[in-house]
């Protein structure tokens, strides 16, 4: 099961645009949206997740992630319209196959312009055919996969063990904190996995307060001695499978420089470095970040009641959506944590927004999509696959666009001592005295420089038969 198809009609910053997603064999299901801010990564990756979110049957607002607030109406503002085909004017259209590239449903979020809300239906005829129907009155309400429904409809059930799930999905942004939480040992740990599961940024509705990750952890580890007493090894090792998982992560990340430890008297759970006992509250922010959010999904994944109970719980179908989770990490550990989440979850479709060079070079053949914004609509520009054979200057400049690799009053000088150049090229020395000037200001700022400078300013000296050094 993939996602294989968005269509972005009337939303964020696209007018129409359509990304089909690349899925290769023996290549990795990750796919990177890349582009200068404003260009609507964020946006496609809400799209997508409102895929597998719940919308209310009675039409209230739908407000995950605010995804309603991206969707355009007229120019007025006030409501929402139909094209000329009946369909809506403002839609996102999701199609998701199977493993072998079969239909299994085409999702229609639109903008509704009878209750001016945002609705979701789905395609009543399916077929191998991506485009969306041509018919505005061609929805039903429900999902055609019976797992998509069952999953859309334990998103608010109190108790979800009824259900048996094939696939989960999440979102997060790399703008959370884990937090210093007071340890409560309880044998209550009924709560919904699936709850904000979606939510990037999670809300505090109240509802965090039933399982959090202190708690997740101290209870593992609580049953996993239990039943290591009771000769139980094997029931043991599953109760301390997504904790380990978690603790291999941080310590791949980190070089094993932190670890995370169970303290008593009082009951806590804290990381330790270089022999000191560290609280959340006080971590490095980027370490604070990976924790929370990849804490709380190890958690979830283990809480899911899953089909079939004999795959590992990180080899499940999961569906990830990562929003710059690269905000408060080093550059050596922005390099690392595209190919740990790749290597946990090796059966997930990953789909991440990015600004770092260092991830988008930290992995061979992820797609990377670039986006670039023209007379103020974002466009698809290109796909490409990702190497780690390029280097840093190249993907900064041919994938990021951002060709400056100096501090900006150096660039600012170059730019103008290069003006002057072609000015004298073309024997005209009125601003001579202002390149001498420019030439020593450039020295003070480093070998680099003034050697990216030496050869013109010979040329200039070969050319005009003046000096300048």
């Amino acid at each position: 099961m993939n996602l294989k198809q968005l269509i972005l009609k009337e939303i964020g910053p696209f007018k129409n645009e359509t990304i089909e997603f690349q899925i290769n064999d023996n290549e990795p299901n990750i796919h990177i949206f890349a582009g200068s801010n404003g260009t609507g990564k964020t946006t496609i990756l809400h799209a997508l997740s409102s895929s597998f979110d719940y919308f209310e049957p009675d039409h209230k607002e739908h407000t995950s992630n605010n995804i309603q607030k991206r969707f355009i109406k007229t120019h007025h503002g006030q409501k929402f319209e139909d094209d000329k085909n009946e369909l809506a004017k403002s839609l996102v259209h999701i199609t998701i196959v199977d493993e072998n590239g079969k239909m299994i449903d085409k999702i229609v979020n639109y903008g509704c312009k009878n209750c001016n809300n945002i609705h979701q239906n789905f395609e009543k005829q399916i077929s191998n055919n991506l485009s969306i129907s041509k018919h505005g009155n061609n929805f039903q309400k429900s999902p055609h996969s019976k797992d998509l429904l069952t999953y859309k409809n334990a998103i608010l059930s109190k108790d979800i063990n009824q259900h048996k799930f094939k696939f989960v999905a999440f979102g997060y942004s790399g703008y959370r904190f884990i937090e210093t939480e007071d340890v409560q040992i309880s044998n209550n740990e009924n709560f919904n996995p699936l709850h904000l599961a979606l939510e990037f940024v999670k809300k505090k509705d109240g509802s965090e307060k039933q399982f959090l990750i202190s708690n997740w952890i101290v209870s593992r580890y609580s049953k996993a001695a239990l039943e290591e007493v009771a000769g139980n090894i094997e029931i043991a090792e599953k109760y301390r499978f997504a904790i380990e998982k978690l603790i291999k992560c941080i310590n791949d990340l980190t070089n094993g420089s932190y670890q995370i430890k169970v303290e008593t008297n009082p009951l806590t759970v804290k990381t330790e470095f270089c022999g000191i006992s560290l609280e959340f509250d006080v971590l490095p922010d980027g370490l604070r970040s990976i924790l929370s959010w990849l804490g709380d999904l190890l958690m979830r994944l283990d809480a899911i009641p899953w089909e079939n109970k004999s795959i590992p719980i990180t080899e499940q179908k999961i569906f990830l959506f990562l929003d710059e989770i690269e905000v408060h990490l080093h550059p050596t550990w922005q390099y690392k944590i595209l190919g740990i989440i790749n290597n946990l979850l090796p059966n997930a479709q990953i789909f991440i927004s990015t600004h770092s060079p260092f991830i988008i070079n930290s992995i061979d053949n992820a797609k990377i999509y670039l986006l670039e914004n023209v007379n103020c609509k974002s466009k698809l520009k290109e796909v490409i696959k990702s190497q780690t054979g390029w280097s840093i200057q190249f993907v900064l400049k041919n994938i990021l666009k951002a060709n400056e690799i100096f501090g900006y009053d150096t660039v600012v000088q170059l730019k103008r001592f290069e003006e002057i150049e072609k000015e004298i090229l073309e024997k005209e020395f009125k601003n001579e005295e202002e390149i001498i000037n420019l030439i020593q200001l450039l020295k003070k700022d480093g070998e680099e420089v003034f050697y990216l400078i030496v050869p013109k300013i010979i040329n200039l000296e070969e050319i005009t038969g003046r000096k300048y050094l």
